[in-house]
């Protein structure tokens, strides 16, 4: 699509959060002030704090102050995941925490709790329960379209359902029965299952993470007339033997969602492997897609890496083998970040790379238009890293970096690394608010700000070479394991100040009820976009609010514009000039002429 766009990254820590402490468990805007903040759980994993960021535009730079939300006890159980949303319906984030059911460190199992927004942090009680016991930890979707996060997961003996929240301290449970002509089989340890759209009608679907025999498997759950409905299931590469969490991502701007696998070719994770899944669904085949091999250099003359097979956060927390996703050089391909560890030291010698997509051509790439390419010039660590995310600190459309690292003392400690972005592409960044009130919200609370699943974006625009540019997102797809997803969607749009031709948003629908569909047109670059679907079943009425960042490109389009009427505005006062003065000099000629009629 574009060349490789340049940046630099620097170490901002200092002015962005001081000596704050923790691991990083979660993003939401929790103030409803259009900055994203950053839910910290303490070293113990019994507390929660929110770092509340605060942006000052005069001096370019963000800032955290640190609040706390649950003040844990010591006879607390450990918290294992954080998830913010609208759980009781009122318009305004709540926090879903879930806690380890049990003392045994190497149990999977959870009980999940949820806090509402003003609650005081030392009362340490919970608005609701779920007295159910998850065998592990449930993912966060919209299985009923009504706007309001659920959960899908297992209960302890092995019943897959849904959790849907009623808004009034209440929920009900929808156990799932044996689809015609499939048997269930239990769900993947560890989660990573993604609620997200999966057939490009904009509707979200389920993807399902199974596993079997040691055997993972990907059940597709499409939504057909509002309800998700079995279509399919795909198994994962035999090559992997372990396999690490899913995630999904429009990977080669097609508008198609990957599904991106990292994992080891052995037991030992020596050797390490990105496999990525690309559907047929505009094809005419009967597979549904095929597994490629991405090409990643993990080797090279110098090092070999690998990924972690276990993460070892702290002693009560172990992660698996993650991805992180998000378009850091803005051109238009998704990149990754990853934790790896350099094999001829052993596994505790991790460090944390960046993973740029780039083109990808010849027989080594697999067949396969596609590579990560690692940074290995750009560490982003200091001390130990174990948690690493993509984040818009400034809110200006350009990724940076924020990580928690364990220092040589056994402490923990945040660290911020800005991209000083030099180059000149673009951005589109998306984000679809849960609006279920508008003017009249509760408490008088503006609708902004709330974590919603399950809304997918996609747009389509034209290359300075008159070529397509395409991709599309969802929305928060994933909430396990310390995902970390940021609650928008950033579509890089390369060195292009060309308008957006179109944008389309849609929103899960429940059944009886059409899809939730709408679009708009010329969308300026380097756009932030607030979509507020309200009403929910009148996509034409939906609003929009648009926030504009100008880039270098665009402002020197307009300096040179400006420049070039200053420039005709000159040389037309010179030539008017120079007119008056002929005039004036023909004048005076005129009357020092001789007469001869007035003699």
């Amino acid at each position: 699509m574009v060349g490789l766009i340049e940046c630099s990254l620097s170490d901002v820590t200092s002015k962005v959060f001081g000596n704050q402490n923790g691991l990083i468990a979660a993003f939401g805007d929790m103030n409803a002030d259009k900055a994203t903040d950053i839910f910290v759980l303490s070293e113990d994993g019994k507390s929660l704090s929110i770092l509340e960021a605060s942006i000052d535009i005069s001096q370019d730079e963000t800032s955290f102050s640190r609040k706390p939300f649950i003040v844990g006890k010591p006879s607390d159980r450990v918290i294992v995941a954080v998830v913010p949303g609208d759980f009781n319906i009122d318009s305004q984030n709540d926090v879903l925490v879930m806690r380890k059911a049990d003392d045994d460190q190497s149990s999977t199992k959870v009980k999940v709790e949820i806090y509402l927004t003003n609650q005081d942090a030392d009362a340490n009680s919970p608005y609701l329960t779920i007295n159910e016991t998850f065998r592990d930890q449930p993912a966060i979707i919209d299985g009923n379209g009504d706007m309001t996060p659920d959960l899908f997961g297992e209960t302890s003996d092995g019943k897959r359902g849904l959790w849907v929240f009623k808004g009034n301290s209440s929920y009900g449970v929808e156990y799932y029965e044996n689809p015609p002509g499939y048997e269930l089989l239990p769900l993947k340890v560890p989660q990573s299952s993604a609620f997200l759209d999966l057939n490009g009608d904009l509707t979200a679907d389920l993807c399902a993470v199974t596993e079997s025999n040691g055997e993972t498997t990907f059940e597709f759950w499409l939504n057909k007339d509002g309800v998700l409905t079995y279509s399919y299931s795909v198994k994962a590469p035999p090559e992997l033997k372990v396999v690490g969490q899913a995630v999904f991502s429009d990977f080669n701007g097609n508008h198609n969602i990957n599904i991106l696998l990292p994992g080891c070719l052995d037991e030992e994770c020596k050797d390490s492997a990105v496999f990525i899944w690309e559907d047929d669904m505009y094809k005419e085949s009967s597979s549904h897609g095929s597994w490629f091999r991405l090409y990643v250099n993990f080797a090279t003359l110098n090092r070999k890496t690998t990924f972690v097979k276990s993460m070892e956060v702290t002693s009560w927390l172990s992660l698996p083998i993650t991805l992180h996703i998000g378009d850091f050089n803005l051109d238009g391909y998704p990149d990754a970040m990853a934790i790896l560890s350099d094999a001829s030291f052993g596994p505790h010698n991790t460090s944390s790379y960046l993973m740029y997509n780039q083109g990808c051509g010849g027989d080594h790439c697999g067949g396969f238009s596609r590579a990560l390419s690692i940074s290995y010039s750009e560490p982003l660590h200091k001390s130990r890293p174990v948690l690493t995310s993509f984040f818009d600190l400034k809110e200006n459309g350009v990724l940076d970096i924020v990580l928690s690292e364990v220092k040589s003392d056994g402490s923990t400690a945040l660290r911020a690394v800005e991209q000083d972005f030099s180059g000149d592409a673009s951005f589109l960044k998306v984000m679809v608010v849960s609006v279920l009130c508008f003017k009249s919200c509760p408490h008088g609370h503006t609708p902004y700000g709330v974590n919603q699943v399950g809304p997918t974006a996609k747009f389509e625009s034209t290359t300075p070479m008159g070529g397509d540019q395409i991709g599309q997102a969802s929305q928060l797809s994933q909430s396990a394991y310390f995902s970390l997803q940021l609650p928008f969607m950033l579509f890089g749009l390369g060195q292009t100040p060309n308008f957006v031709d179109e944008l389309w948003v849609g929103i899960p629908y429940p059944e009886g009820r059409s899809p939730r569909v709408h679009s708009w047109s010329s969308i300026i670059p380097n756009s932030q976009i607030i979509i507020i679907p309200y009403p929910l079943d009148s996509p034409s009425r939906w609003k929009h609010e648009l926030y504009v960042t100008p880039s270098r490109l665009v402002l020197l389009t307009g300096v040179s514009l400006l420049g070039t009427c200053a420039f005709i505005g000159i040389i037309v006062a010179l030539l008017h000039w120079r007119e008056r003065m002929e005039d004036k000099k023909e004048k005076l000629q005129e009357a020092q002429r001789f007469h001869f009629d007035a003699m």
